[in-house]
């Protein structure tokens, strides 16, 4: 299960940069409009974080945090510090869309993301820690490099940073179901090509089951331990991929639900440590024989 692979083949660069592209053609667009001023200046688009093994596992959220381009004085991470491909001062967009080897380097940044020591841990999680790394380690994957799990991709619906919290936007709706939106989930996924495939949050589930047809999650279900860790599974598309809706995002304080207490008595606060995020993905892992079978 070691996540040591080989750069991409000349077919599957071509379909990365393709996609990529029409991102960038994206971008160009919003950024003609009243949201230019929530792009990140000199950003780029981020498609996936990982190393794009086939049969790994996926996850998919809302979209960069401006945390991932941006230090806590705001200014761009750049050089070493660089998560991603930052344009060149004065490079526009459209120089940058027609250089390919500036598109490959965006493409080995994706791939390399967790290899780096510039991961954004305080989402993720350290290799062996918390955040989504627990929950995806209990799971059976991990982001990082590792013999022991199966390797694990993130992307994001909206694959750009945003200055303000998509979610404070009065365009979120808009922006997360456009046309755009859709058709690069489509490709990406049949590009990363996921034997699994996890949601990351109630709306987000909403969302995937109008991506493609055949798509579907079945009724929420609750873990007996944890009984506000609400989760659905289904499958993906036409090629049946397992498909895990959760109900909560393991990376935010637990996890949008507040600082009350569950059914057992137990703080919502207990539900987001590093143990609990891994018996969490442990136990639905077991208890979803779709998931389960497919591990």
């Amino acid at each position: 299960m070691s996540q040591q692979t080989p750069n991409l083949s000349p077919f599957k660069m071509s379909i990365a940069k393709s996609i990529l592209k029409r991102a960038i053609d994206y971008q160009k667009q919003i950024s003609k409009s009243p949201l230019s001023n929530e792009f990140i200046e000199r950003s780029t688009p981020v498609l996936w974080r990982g190393e794009n093994v086939p049969g790994n596992i996926v996850t998919v959220g809302t979209n960069p945090s401006a945390k991932e381009f941006l230090n806590q004085h705001n200014e761009l991470l750049e050089n070493e510090k660089a998560r991603f491909f930052i344009r060149e001062n004065h490079v526009s967009l459209e120089e940058y869309r027609n250089d390919d080897s500036k598109l490959e380097k965006t493409i080995e940044y994706y791939r390399m993301y967790f290899n780096r020591d510039t991961a954004y841990t305080s989402w993720f999680g350290r290799k062996g820690g918390g955040k989504l790394e627990a929950f995806v380690n209990g799971m059976g994957g991990s982001f990082y490099n590792s013999s022991s799990y199966k390797p694990v991709i993130h992307m994001d619906l909206f694959p750009f940073p945003t200055r303000k919290q998509i979610g404070r936007m009065k365009e979120k709706e808009e922006l997360l179901n456009s046309d755009f939106v859709k058709n690069s989930v489509i490709d990406l996924l049949a590009f990363l090509e996921p034997s699994l495939i996890i949601i990351l949050g109630k709306e987000h589930c909403e969302r995937i089951e109008r991506v493609e047809k055949e798509t579907y999650l079945r009724e929420v279900q609750f873990l007996s331990d944890f009984p506000d860790a609400a989760y659905q599974i289904g499958y993906y598309s036409l090629k049946k991929i397992p498909l895990l809706g959760l109900h909560f995002k393991p990376s935010e304080q637990f996890i949008g639900l507040g600082s009350k207490r569950d059914a057992n008595g137990l703080s919502h606060g207990t539900y987001g440590s590093s143990a609990s995020l891994t018996y969490i993905g442990e136990q639905i892992r077991q208890h979803s024989k779709i998931v389960h079978n497919e591990s």
